[in-house]
């Protein structure tokens, strides 16, 4: 890991003049490169850092998103950075963390590239015109001297102008959208502070707002889908009903409804 941080990262200091969050991102270190913004956040997080810690940095070496997967972003385009939070909310529930993070970015990202809309790939991927312009990676330490510990990774294309060829017609940036040239300091900071917000509301009476704006951008709802899910052959297929409150999938299939918490979806005539 580079030993460089915060003071030697300008967009550090550009977020933290701009936030007007309570927490999040008020401990904020920055990194010209790490493997990996999740293991340094975990790392931070066993030696205490306060919830809403973030990392961010220009460049991972080793970045991952769901199911393994590399995370590859041009160095110095993009946002790419973690979460420390710790939850009161029992394991069965954690997932509801993405859903309100989804929901914060799909937010934000529109307020940049209006009237251009988004919609939310479940479980967390985040649309923009039909192409996925963000991912997350949730992971957690539940036994440990603070408790519940969640790491809440999050890569979101910003500036990128090219993809790797595997990636082409499937990924976007907000640059290549709009045509416009996105800042990215005081986006981060209007995330921050919506994730912070969203978050929040976890746990409360006001939780049950966090589906429904989740199911108004959920990508597919009401269409067919397969339904890919490891070690199940061949894939599901049914209607997309909507979630849990845990945030689980529902499908209309031949067998009638049925729930399920893992899996890769797959929609006709969309782009990622």
């Amino acid at each position: 890991m580079s030993q460089a941080t915060s003071s030697a990262l300008p967009l550090v200091r550009e977020v933290q003049a701009l936030l007007r969050t309570r927490r999040f991102g008020k401990a904020l270190r920055g990194y010209p490169t790490v493997d990996s913004t999740n293991t340094t956040a975990m790392h931070w997080a066993n030696d205490g850092a306060p919830e809403g810690s973030v990392v961010i940095a220009e460049y991972q070496r080793a970045g991952r998103g769901r199911h393994g997967r590399a995370w590859l972003a041009t160095p110095g385009q993009n946002l790419t950075f973690s979460v420390v939070l710790r939850p009161s909310l029992p394991p069965p529930r954690l997932n509801l963390i993405t859903l309100a993070a989804s929901i914060a970015i799909a937010e934000t990202v529109e307020a940049y590239t209006a009237p251009l809309t988004t919609s939310i790939k479940w479980p967390n991927d985040v649309l923009l015109e039909g192409y996925k312009c963000c991912g997350m990676l949730l992971e957690s330490t539940l036994a440990g001297p603070t408790g519940t510990t969640v790491i809440l990774g999050i890569g979101l294309n910003v500036n990128q102008r090219t993809f790797p060829t595997a990636f082409e017609g499937r990924a976007t940036s907000l640059l290549l959208q709009t045509g416009q040239h996105v800042p990215r300091a005081p986006l981060l900071a209007e995330l921050l502070g919506r994730l912070e917000q969203y978050y929040e509301t976890l746990g409360t009476d006001d939780e049950a707002e966090i589906r429904r704006a989740y199911e108004r951008r959920l990508h597919g709802l009401g269409r067919t889908t397969t339904l890919c899910m490891a070690g199940h052959e061949p894939p599901i297929t049914g209607l997309v009903l909507g979630i849990t409150d845990t945030g689980a999938l529902r499908l209309h299939t031949d067998d009638g409804p049925r729930t399920f918490h893992a899996g890769e979806i797959r929609l006709a005539n969309t782009f990622y």
